[in-house]
């Protein structure tokens, strides 16, 4: 087990992704891994395209707990996650998976959003890492030039 663990993940010589973690637990046989209280941060971009320096976005993932497989490259955070984007924006959900691979989440347990003049509610949604796209789905509620 580690403690007050920071992870890096390269592409060559670019940082793809990081995070932070109070802990962390790996399975050197299995490539599994547990962490608490975790963030997960995804840069401006995707793997494919990187933004340029300086750029403004990135997402933040934060969740007091994850667990994930090195072979599949997905990740489970639970127990009241939040997500942050560049862009100003903040959602949170009780569960989202991440897939590496494809560089989406998705969760199926609800999700509210606050933007800088909105605000949203949502059964369903699929999150875009490389351009921080939201797909909502189910119950939508949303109020436009809401205050925060």
């Amino acid at each position: 087990m580690l403690h007050g663990a920071r992870l890096e993940s390269f592409e060559g010589a670019r940082l793809i992704r990081s995070g932070t973690a109070r802990q962390v637990s790996y399975q050197r046989t299995t490539g599994e891994v547990w962490a608490t209280d975790a963030t997960l941060r995804i840069p401006p971009g995707s793997s494919s395209q990187a933004a340029p320096p300086g750029a403004e976005g990135g997402v933040e993932v934060s969740a007091p707990n994850m667990e994930g497989s090195l072979a599949s490259k997905q990740v489970v955070a639970s127990g009241g996650v939040i997500i942050r984007t560049g862009k100003g924006m903040e959602a949170r959900t009780p569960r989202l998976t991440y897939d590496a691979t494809t560089e989406r989440a998705h969760g199926n347990e609800g999700v509210t959003v606050k933007g800088p003049d909105y605000r949203l509610r949502a059964d369903r949604f699929e999150l875009f890492f490389p351009d921080e796209t939201f797909n909502f789905a189910g119950s939508v509620e949303s109020v436009l030039g809401a205050p925060e």
